[in-house]
């Protein structure tokens, strides 16, 4: 299956629900692995305040469930 943009550490993705978060987030790729992606969540639910605290404003995400919404080196 080709992707058509391969995510990359600084992009900028949403990604769904999951766990013991009720709503969707998004925020910043830190970290790529084969299949999926490290998350800094950045903006989220304020009723997700809590598990977003104790998930230390990180979650994996599979990279086929992150949709890109921007980079953080926009300079091109």
């Amino acid at each position: 299956m080709a992707e058509t943009k391969e995510i990359k550490i600084g992009d900028y993705v949403a990604a769904k629900k999951f766990g013991p978060l009720e709503h969707d987030f998004t925020g910043e790729v830190t970290k790529v692995y084969d299949n999926s992606v490290l998350v800094e969540i950045r903006d989220y639910d304020p009723a997700d305040k809590t598990a977003v605290g104790d998930m230390n404003n990180r979650a994996v995400v599979r990279k086929s469930a992150a949709k890109i919404t921007g980079n953080s080196a926009d300079k091109n």
